[in-house]
């Protein structure tokens, strides 16, 4: 490529940089919307069932059965996209209907509609449906495990293994993580809703409430609960009772200036002074059995600012301040928390609570005050591990100079207790690609032990490259290793899809932990970018491709076979080697406009029928597959040297390349073009001058550069040093 054409090229990646990023900034965000309606819904739930009206705040239809005493709710159905709109390998959710009963059995599983890359033919859809599909029978409780795809699968009461899709494991992921998410999360909103079991079809104020309360109550994801009496509570470990009698009470003020001060106590000292229940309403499984929706909302509001909230239930005599300070008489009650050297002062929540569970009755039959009460200041608490609630009883001496004294009662919530109930933490991008790469050990520490040894070849090229016969027999074996193992069996064919998700879910506002669903390309991905600085394209294009390794395998075997490729003319293949970048122009910004036509163009590459699929694949596309292939034999490395978008792409990025690692000398070009006719990727200039954005670091020329009798100053310098020699003669004795 000459250097004015080399020039515009680098005009070329500026603009197709600056039309990403207009793109970014300039397209409105996109919005995902299911399209079910319930007049769609209603064939596939035919008499004596029926389908409700969908709410307005949780998008979720009641099913009921017809019964003579009037509808009886049944269980709900919904589309995933509208509550867990997972991300499958092209960057797009998979939507699904999925139906549950009142007890979170699945009833039904359907695929609505993907736009995964590989699976957009008619088998492809079914690969994904019948996948789907299994998931019927199960409950929001399974565990839920994703085997081979002709693994023996496994049901039981709370585990299930199901069989997984060939070379679609991250689209399998995101089918399994769309179900079970948004089925928990209706589950929770709806299922332990009671008073909706009872309402029929229709927009009753009944129901709207209690449409409204499963909603407000379902919105925090890996919220934890299940519908608990009194009872289960304590027993659980979830509600503790402090109780004391006045003598008690009056026993912790022996000897202080407080003692006496109570005269009830005197007179009744078997009367309960202090009888308070206490429960961590932050939990859901304590603040929606115990509190009403208003109460919980008020809840979820102080928690999200980073505090904590108590319900109290009192039925003592001596009742908690308001403010959290002491009164100055016999009676003077706060509550206080304690972890660790931490001290924490209880205050009241403005607002008393509605109270949906009440508690047991006193002795005298007196219902109990329920109060709410938050951490003051700042939090600083791990629920995570113990702690204690104090009752603290703080009475006045009395006096000129008034002394203060102060009895204190404690009872400890044991971390056994808290941690089943606290929130699941919000998976992370760490956490997604640990939880991918758990099944996949194997794979990646091989993957690493030959990137490891890619490393090494690179950076010992020369040593490599010394010997015709040994780069020979490392390069078709290193080829081979890329093929079968990397392509074929990790499924590690890298895809321009990546770049054309990355920009649509960016158009969209999604998010992109969908990139982390597969932690061999993730692997593949981070060692390509780090190597584009150090080398440039080469790396990944020459070494890491599988499909470029099929066709420089192919193109080996025909010339074993004394089929030599033809050597295109250097204008021709210089004008060649600009489709490819015009073939990334469109293929970007069809992404960024959202054009659904991207997602069939993108198919102008083949990797996913030849190598993620092994070519089973409807014919069209394993015709197209098997022509770039075969390419290879006519044109060397056709496809990859004047069509790929992903090798434009990196040969764009490539610019960022920090070293001209081929070593050159001052007599490159000009006398000697012996590097220059011999490559075949037509790579090196009649200067002399590598073009790193073409080169495939094949090592020929490193070859070539070290040998005295292809390397003309080496021949030159050679025939110069055989020249200088003096000839010694024997003489006869």
């Amino acid at each position: 490529m000459t250097e004015a054409a080399a020039h515009w090229r680098d005009k070329l990646g500026l603009l197709l940089a600056l039309m990403g990023l207009l793109l970014l900034l300039g397209v409105p965000q996109g919005t995902l919307a299911g399209t079910l309606t319930r007049t769609t819904l209603e064939p596939l739930f035919p008499p004596p069932l029926m389908v409700g009206e969908k709410s307005k705040l949780l998008p979720a239809w009641p099913i009921f059965r017809r019964e003579a005493a009037g509808p009886e709710l049944v269980g709900h159905v919904f589309e995933t996209v509208d509550l867990e709109p997972s991300q499958g390998y092209g960057g797009k959710p998979i939507n699904l209907l999925v139906a549950i009963d009142l007890k979170g059995t699945f009833l039904d599983v359907r695929l609505l509609s993907q736009r995964e890359p590989i699976f957009q033919s008619d088998k492809g859809k079914a690969q994904l449906a019948a996948f789907a599909a299994q998931y019927t029978g199960l409950t929001v409780h399974h565990d839920v495990q994703i085997g081979s795809a002709k693994g023996a699968t496994l049901r039981t009461d709370n585990r299930a293994i199901v069989s997984g899709v060939t070379a679609g494991t991250v689209s399998a992921l995101a089918i399994d993580r769309s179900i079970m998410q948004s089925a928990s999360r209706v589950a929770l909103a709806r299922l332990g809703d009671q008073q909706a079991a009872a309402t029929g079809p229709g927009p009753s104020q009944a129901q709207g409430q209690g449409q409204e309360r499963g909603h407000q109550q379902g919105q925090v994801r890996g919220e934890r609960f299940a519908s608990s009496g009194w009872n289960e509570l304590v027993q659980a470990g979830l509600l503790r009772r402090i109780e004391r009698s006045n003598r008690e009470v009056e026993r912790s003020f022996a000897g202080t200036v407080g003692a006496g001060r109570d005269a009830v106590a005197t007179v009744q000292p078997q009367g309960v002074a202090i009888d308070v229940w206490f429960g961590l309403a932050n939990l859901a499984q304590v603040g929606r059995n115990l509190l009403d929706a208003a109460s919980w909302e008020r809840v979820r509001a102080l928690r999200a600012s980073g505090e904590l909230v108590f319900v109290t239930f009192e039925n003592g005599r001596l009742a908690f301040d308001r403010e959290g300070s002491a009164r100055r008489d016999a009676g003077g009650v706060r509550a206080l928390l304690h972890q660790g050297e931490r001290t924490i002062e209880l205050r009241e929540v403005d607002a008393p609570p509605g109270v949906r569970l009440a508690p047991p009755r006193a002795a005298g039959g007196a219902v109990a005050t329920a109060r709410l009460w938050r951490s003051v200041g700042a939090q600083p608490l791990d629920l995570a591990q113990a702690l204690a609630l104090e009752v603290q009883v703080v009475r006045d001496g009395g006096g000129a100079a008034p002394q203060r004294a102060a009895a204190s009662f404690t009872q400890a919530f044991g971390a056994a207790e808290l941690k089943p109930w606290l929130p699941e933490p919000e998976v992370t991008a760490w956490a997604l690609l640990k939880r991918a790469a758990a099944p996949r050990v194997g794979e990646l520490a091989v993957l690493g032990l030959g990137l490891a040894l890619l490393v090494v070849l690179l950076v010992r090229q020369r040593w490599l490259a010394v010997n015709t016969r040994r780069l020979g027999l490392v390069r078709v074996a290193y080829l081979g290793f890329t093929l079968v193992f990397i392509g074929w069996v990790a499924q590690g064919q890298l895809t321009i899809v990546t770049l054309t998700s990355l920009i649509e879910a960016a158009v969209a506002g999604q998010g992109l932990a969908f990139l982390l669903a597969d932690p061999v390309a993730v692997l593949l991905w981070a060692f390509v970018l780090a190597t584009l600085v150090v080398w440039g394209r080469g790396t990944f294009c020459g070494w890491l491709c599988p499909f470029g390794a099929l066709q420089e395998l192919l193109s080996l075997a025909a010339q074993r076979l004394k089929f030599k490729p033809v050597r295109v003319r250097r204008r021709l293949d210089a004008g060649l080697k600009w489709v490819k970048y015009g073939v990334l122009a469109t293929l970007v910004s069809g992404a960024g406009l959202s054009a659904a036509w991207t997602e069939t163009a993108v198919e102008v590459e083949p990797f996913k029928t030849a190598i993620s699929l092994g070519f089973d694949r409807a014919w069209p596309y394993v015709v197209w597959a098997l022509c770039c292939a075969v390419l290879s034999v006519f044109v060397f490395r056709g496809y990859c040297r004047y069509v790929c978008p992903l090798g434009a792409a990196l040969a764009l990025f490539g610019r960022l390349r920090l070293f001209a690692w081929i070593p050159r000398r001052a007599q490159c070009g000009t006398p000697c073009q012996s590097c220059r006719h011999r490559c075949q990727y037509e790579a090196i200039a009649p200067s002399g001058a590598v073009d790193y954005s073409e080169c495939f670091q094949c090592l020929d020329c490193v070859e070539i550069y070290q040998d005295d009798k292809r390397c003309l100053p080496l021949v030159i310098e050679r025939k110069k040093t055989a020249q200088r020699r003096i000839p010694i003669q024997a003489v006869a004795v």
